[in-house]
């Protein structure tokens, strides 16, 4: 049990490294856009004073250390993802499909964004009240799908 949670922490981080640098490739291209770091450590650092919705995030007061915050959080959820997935989703994948049923794990993990904080920010279920630069339904389903290659990858090349 500890070698897959260590497993899957490590699985965790390194997909979301991978949906990082997946993610700038597609803002430097134009494909994405995303959410403002700032906006996601402002709402991390709400959930933290017991607030979770908001009218529109961006109109929130900055609040210290957001930045830090959300890379912060950003990685720890990544962690906890990965673990998610070496504990549950992991064992039940027949070897052939693993790298599959990473990326299928990643897009599955879309529901966060689309369904708990995109409207908790004030940007509606999906992303779809949110700034139209920001192209967020698209930009959460390309940064997901890359952390769901990442999965793959590391459930291929370094099998728990």
């Amino acid at each position: 049990m500890s070698a897959a949670l260590a497993w899957g922490a490590l699985a965790g981080v390194l997909s979301t490294v991978i949906m990082d640098v997946g993610g700038g490739i597609g803002r430097k291209s134009g494909l994405t856009g995303g959410v403002d770091p700032k906006w996601m450590g402002r709402w991390f650092r709400g959930l933290a004073r017991f607030k979770l919705f908001h009218r529109d995030i961006r109109e929130e007061p900055a609040v210290p250390g957001e930045l830090p915050t959300a890379l912060g959080v950003h990685y720890l959820i990544g962690a906890t993802l990965g673990i998610v997935w070496a504990l549950v989703v992991h064992p039940i994948a027949p070897r052939e499909v693993r790298f599959v049923s990473g990326i299928a794990y990643g897009l599955a993990t879309n529901a966060l964004p689309w369904l708990l904080m995109f409207p908790a920010m004030g940007f509606g279920f999906f992303g779809a009240r949110g700034p139209a630069e920001s192209k967020l339904l698209v930009s959460s389903g390309v940064n997901h799908l890359f952390f769901g290659v990442g999965l793959g990858l590391f459930a291929v090349l370094l099998p728990l």
